[in-house]
């Protein structure tokens, strides 16, 4: 085929969009203008956590180096890599009790093979149809029979700055049982749309720290792991990543992202009518824009 299927079905999102612009365009401002102030009381609260192991994978693609340089457009290059989240998450273990499961998507293109494995609990060839969220959800079906435990679902985009971060992640999500999916970087919209006024607030799932148990109830929502299979960035991006955290908030759980000063923010959603624009109090748009270190796992203050 020329074109895939999802990027036709991509191109046909965005039609539908131009086509029904100023319809869409005047909900989102009318929602937007009309939102609280204040985020509604959840009253959710997530499962008691059975199992102390901590459930880590990291997702990588079989041609990227150890180490490289990652540039996005308007964000400050940085230097990331799979050697930094081994070296991360290995000095992690040293304290907390973790297993460090790695992804890898495309396997063959891998000539760093025998390092990951003395690095690692465990490696898993996997398709690279859905990207990271390939590895996300392969990790998933693994262990979505456990004991509810901690997970933490991470790629290696992520900065190569070291920071001692994991034990104060813990400890907020053992203080909030309120939060659903804990973050550190977000995005407030749909940014791949014609649509430019949408409010739609989101965990960036280049680190993302949940449960066994959240993810439960987000496949059983959604039919299936969001992103799966999807092989056009920019739909997966909406169909994967946006989406992973949608459900969540339509699950009544909150989203918590640390900040680059290591402060938390948590939000929800409040309803349908009511998309919490006017309760929003950080940087609207992409966080990385404004952050000195993009990408970088930072500890909670």
């Amino acid at each position: 085929m020329l074109f895939s299927l999802h990027t036709i079905k991509f191109y046909v999102t965005l039609l539908f969009e131009l086509i029904a612009f100023p319809i869409l365009y005047t909900k989102n401002f009318i929602l937007n203008k009309l939102s609280s102030k204040i985020y509604k009381r959840h009253n959710k609260l997530r499962q008691t956590i059975q199992s102390p192991t901590i459930l880590v994978n990291i997702h990588e693609w079989g041609g990227y180096p150890l180490k490289r340089k990652k540039s996005v457009s308007s964000i400050p290059q940085f230097e990331c890599g799979l050697q930094y989240q081994l070296q991360r998450f290995n000095y992690a273990k040293k304290r907390l009790p973790l297993l460090i499961n790695v992804t890898i998507s495309d396997i063959e293109k891998c000539s760093d093979i025998d390092y990951i494995k003395k690095n690692t609990d465990n490696i898993d060839s996997v398709d690279n149809k859905g990207m990271d969220f390939s590895g996300y959800s392969s990790f998933y079906e693994k262990i979505k029979d456990k004991e509810n435990a901690y997970v933490i679902l991470s790629n290696t985009s992520v900065n190569a700055i070291q920071e001692d971060f994991l034990d104060s992640h813990i400890q907020y999500m053992e203080d909030h049982p309120e939060v659903g999916m804990l973050g550190v970087s977000y995005c407030t919209k749909i940014i791949q749309t014609f649509v430019r006024n949408n409010f739609t607030p989101h965990l960036q799932s280049f680190y993302i720290l949940t449960t066994i148990d959240v993810l439960r109830e987000v496949v059983k929502l959604n039919g299936e792991f969001p992103g799966i299979g999807i092989n056009h960035k920019l739909l997966l991006i909406r169909n994967g990543e946006i989406k992973l955290s949608t459900l969540v908030l339509k699950l009544n759980y909150n989203l918590a992202v640390v900040q680059e000063n290591g402060k938390v923010y948590q939000f929800g959603r409040n309803t349908f009518f009511d998309n919490s624009f006017n309760a929003w109090k950080l940087h609207f748009g992409d966080v990385r824009v404004i952050s000195k270190k993009p990408n970088r796992i930072n500890p909670i203050v």
